[in-house]
């Protein structure tokens, strides 16, 4: 059985269901799956709305892939836009039962949660969302220990109580401004932009800019206020929030990291599947994250072109002032040092977790910042 919800496209007639209908559902829902069949119907749940590359084109796509190739044995019932769960409550979500499957579990909005997710946004060079969603898949394999021998997954994940896979990787984070064209380091001193996640604050106050930390859903009111003045976030990001109306210019050229986040299933619904039915999610998940990511660096390409068409500028980073190229690339560097010495600061793996990170995004052919291997390899 599938119960449709108003969010649902293929929904039709009938009168809309409050937040509080909608929640008494999902708990009636929940219940009722604890004691049904193995895999009969899962909840799965999204802080974001369909429109956003991480719902209807990879949460949807996800879905759609295990029911047809369960033949129904799996089925879901979906929620968007945060009808069961809001943006950084997933895992508490999760845990607590009220839904089975976060699509996606945004993982930087999980305050001291996930405290080595954040690798994914260190700065890179020559990256793209295919070659980092390949490079987070190798990062959740690998049988490296990082320390008392666990490893990525280990630390992360396993003890949470869930089971996890990578969604697309984001295409690269770019610096992009409102009515404001920088024309040196000097432009940046003080300047607001939204920081979206703790690494992004470390960036940009090695910028010498003012981070205003808020998530993406905030940008646009704030960008159209002027209470901050630009904001870190992939291009492609922009269709979901409106924000192709309020940027003007952007620097491009060098990726102030890739955006990672979770695909998540409970360990209560992970154990009713069968043996079967979780080799078909495992492998399906894999191979829907690198579709997502395909997905993702197209859309990177069409919002560009059509916010270009209508006047935004972008700029190599190769072709602006020589001082804020200079200031920018000091900043990837040195967010590489900050944020390995605020993680094991905080008695977490950083270094070890840098290093493992730095040899797989390298792998894939990515380019590390000047200086960070050497720093890397002479350790903190």
């Amino acid at each position: 059985m599938k119960i449709r919800t108003p969010d649902d496209p293929d929904a039709k007639g009938g009168l809309p269901m409050n937040r509080f209908a909608v929640t008494a559902l999902a708990g009636c829902l929940s219940v009722a799956a604890t004691g049904a069949q193995a895999g009969a119907d899962l909840i799965m749940a999204s802080s974001l709305p369909q429109v956003h590359f991480w719902v209807g084109k990879h949460m949807d796509l996800f879905a759609d892939a295990i029911e047809e190739r369960s033949h129904g044995d799996i089925a879901f019932t979906r929620f968007y836009a945060g009808e069961l769960t809001s943006v950084g409550r997933e895992l508490d979500a999760l845990q607590g039962g009220a839904i089975d499957v976060a699509a996606p579990l945004l993982a930087p909005y999980h305050e001291g949660a996930f405290p080595l997710s954040d690798v994914t946004q260190l700065p890179t060079v020559g990256t793209s969302s295919v070659t980092q969603t390949k490079a987070f898949l190798a990062l959740m394999d690998s049988k490296t220990e990082l320390v008392d021998g666990k490893t990525f997954y280990d630390y992360e994940i396993a003890a949470k109580g869930i089971h996890a896979w990578p969604v697309g990787t984001t295409a690269a984070y770019a610096i992009s401004f409102a009515n404001k064209t920088p024309k040196s380091a000097a432009d940046l001193k003080g300047m607001p932009l939204r920081a979206g996640s703790a690494l992004h604050t470390i960036f940009l106050s090695e910028l010498g800019a003012t981070p205003v930390t808020m998530p993406s859903s905030a940008s646009y009111e704030a960008l159209s206020r002027g209470t901050v003045e630009g904001t870190i976030l992939s291009i492609g990001d922009w269709r979901s929030y409106s924000l192709q109306d309020v940027l003007t210019y952007t620097v491009t050229g060098v990726a102030v990291g890739h955006w990672g986040s979770y695909l998540a299933i409970s360990d209560t619904g992970w154990t009713g599947l069968s043996a079967d039915e979780q080799k078909l999610w495992a492998d399906t998940a894999r191979e829907i994250a690198l579709r997502n990511a395909e997905l993702i660096e197209a859309q990177d390409t069409e919002v560009r072109e059509a916010a270009a068409a209508k006047g935004s500028t972008f700029a190599d980073l190769s072709t602006i002032a020589p001082d804020l190229k200079a200031a920018i690339e000091t900043a990837s560097t040195a967010t590489w040092r900050r944020w390995v010495e605020q993680t094991e600061a905080a008695g977490h793996p950083g270094l070890a977790t840098a290093r493992l990170w730095a040899k797989l995004v390298q792998d894939q052919g990515g380019k590390l910042p000047e200086g960070v291997a050497a720093y890397l390899e002479k350790g903190a």
